[in-house]
């Protein structure tokens, strides 16, 4: 899973994990550290850290699949932005459409 990805999951699920986990997630995605460094930092091994992200990130995906957050987050952002795109070009009724769309679905 790339950096992005995880930072998101970890924003909308991140409360839902241990917070020992939650915290070498943030190191691993957020601060870009190695698993030597995560490791030296929670004084633990670098096989301890490795299987923490493993199960860590296998838990984000698991919340995700089941109540999908993010996939609506991100399907609203899109859309507030192609309203947006249609204000710009003076197309207040597409925009208005859009957006008269997206709070149908709320």
């Amino acid at each position: 899973m790339d950096a992005v990805r995880g930072c998101l999951l970890l924003d909308f699920y991140g409360q839902l994990l241990t917070e020992r986990t939650r915290l070498v997630l943030e190191y691993h995605y957020a601060e870009d550290m190695s698993l030597a460094e995560i490791a030296s930092e929670a004084n633990v091994s670098r096989q301890c850290v490795h299987d923490t992200i493993r199960r860590g990130t296998a838990s984000l995906v698991e919340y995700e699949e089941k109540l999908k957050l993010v996939e609506c987050f991100v399907h609203q952002k899109d859309t507030i932005y192609e309203a947006i795109d249609h204000l710009n070009r003076d197309d207040v009724d597409t925009a208005k459409s859009i957006l008269t769309q997206l709070v149908s679905e709320l």
